[in-house]
């Protein structure tokens, strides 16, 4: 159910708009639905070692080389959206060494490119005593350089996978494939 922030009386006010009121008020627009699309294809990067398994979902997984991301969904063969995956001891870490700054440029340059973080933000501020609030500082700056790669604390391993089932599906659901197909 999208949710629509605005002000009302000059104060902020949150609205929900079932699927029946967003079609009328934008005809024509796709809304996405509360499954992922039926012939969902997950490929699963040959590096990942400790990848998702989507259990009980309706789709099937290849695993293949990624340029980024952990895992992704294919259309036709073709990769639309990408999702890094992290754990919170390892995104402290590759904050820490800068490798989440490489990462994030080759995740740029995709199409619908992620990263989701299996942990809660305040926890990022107790992985590392003493250099807490530098690890946050270079989130927020990789967040401003790669405004195009979003960074979500899922809170937990079984929401991560959710989100990015999600997430995957919606990229193949909106997929608009090149005229002529």
């Amino acid at each position: 159910m999208p949710f629509l922030v605005t002000q009302a009386g000059g104060r902020p006010a949150i609205w929900w708009q079932t699927q029946k009121t967003a079609q009328a008020a934008n005809p024509g627009a796709r809304i996405p639905r509360g499954r992922a699309a039926p012939d969902l294809v997950l490929v699963v990067d040959t590096r990942e070692k400790y990848g998702w398994k989507f259990a009980g979902r309706r789709l099937s997984i290849e695993r293949m080389a990624l340029p980024a991301g952990d895992h992704g969904a294919i259309v036709a063969g073709i990769l639309i959206a990408v999702v890094e995956r992290k754990t919170l001891e390892n995104l402290a870490t590759s904050l820490s060494d800068g490798s989440l700054a490489f990462q994030s440029q080759r995740l740029a340059e995709l199409p619908r490119a992620a990263v989701v973080v299996e942990g809660d933000y305040p926890d990022l501020f107790r992985t590392q005593p003493g250099r807490r609030s530098w690890l946050a500082d270079m989130l927020g700056r990789l967040a401003i350089r790669y405004p195009e790669v979003p960074i979500v604390f899922a809170g937990s391993r079984k929401f991560a996978e959710e989100w990015a089932y999600r997430r995957l599906g919606a990229a193949v659901g909106d997929h608009d494939p090149p005229p002529g197909d």
